[in-house]
């Protein structure tokens, strides 16, 4: 199955156009779809979502859908059946049956930890051995792994909604281009309707570390949370993606005598930076 098949299948009704339902598929949501009918000028009411259900494959599920409502069809080029609440529910739900979605098998998960050490080095804390992006038909998580004694097997995985930082904030311009105008997707900071694993690994990796100590994704160190906590609260600034060092000394760790040694260095390119012991001042 690839991710341009999937979608939900929906069953929408108007209040004033009673006995009536419309039964169709989208790769969007539901409440989505449904703001999009309502605003048509012939539409009196809004439509509401009477009930969804994301299956594996929309395209294949809606024409098996409608083949078997032929008979109510109010219109044969149009997605509108006369038919129960009760009726069309019982339909939608053998229909889709056959195009369950299976989770585990169609989850995307994505290595997030090299990632974040690109951007963050040593911000990250040092107990952190792992840490995943995993995207579902309807959810985008983090995943991380801690493992504070190395000297024990134990460790323990946390599991981070992304949802709960914020919702979708300036993306009103792309979601536009992208949907022709349609409302703003509120499914949180990673949508998994509207954009693909890659893309929601990628607005993560955006995200200021600010909120990410502030809502619980615990991926930094102590000083460092302390460090992007005192920027924020006293400059209303971000702090610089990564960490940043001076060298301000050099330790040799070498075999022999030292001047055999500075000798082997220097024929690879290695730096002689004076005689003056183990630790030595040296410009960046």
């Amino acid at each position: 199955m690839s991710e341009s098949s999937r979608g939900v299948i929906y069953i929408l009704a108007n209040p004033l156009i009673p006995g009536v339902l419309k039964i169709g598929r989208t790769t969007r949501e539901s409440t989505e779809r449904a703001r999009e009918l309502s605003r048509a000028t012939g539409v009196p009411t809004e439509y509401e979502v009477i009930y969804d259900q994301v299956v594996s494959d929309a395209s294949a599920a809606e024409r098996e859908l409608h083949s078997l409502l032929q008979s109510h069809r109010v219109n044969p080029k149009r997605e509108f059946f006369r038919i129960s609440i009760r009726e069309a529910i019982r339909y939608v739900q053998e229909t889709c049956a056959r195009y369950s979605v299976n989770e585990v098998i169609e989850s995307v998960e994505i290595d997030a930890l090299p990632g974040l050490e690109e951007r963050m080095r040593r911000w990250l804390r040092r107990d952190l051995v792992a840490a995943r992006f995993v995207q579902y038909s309807d959810l985008c998580l983090i995943k991380w792994v801690i493992q504070p004694d190395f000297r024990k097997l134990a460790a323990f995985e946390n599991i981070f909604d992304l949802s709960v930082i914020g919702h979708v904030r300036e993306r009103c311009t792309r979601d536009r281009e992208r949907h022709h105008d349609e409302p703003q997707c509120e499914a949180g900071y990673c949508c998994p309707v509207h954009y693909s694993p890659r893309e929601n690994f990628e607005l993560f990796l955006e995200l200021d570390r600010y909120s990410m100590m502030m809502t619980g994704l615990d991926v930094l160190t102590d000083e460092a949370s302390r460090y992007v906590a005192h920027l924020w609260e006293e400059s209303q600034i971000e702090s610089s993606k990564r960490l940043g060092w001076n060298i301000v000394g050099v330790n040799y760790s070498m075999m022999g005598p030292e001047e055999e040694w500075r000798e082997l260095l220097a024929k690879h390119g290695i730096e002689n930076r004076g005689t003056n012991g183990g630790t030595e001042t040296a410009s960046e």
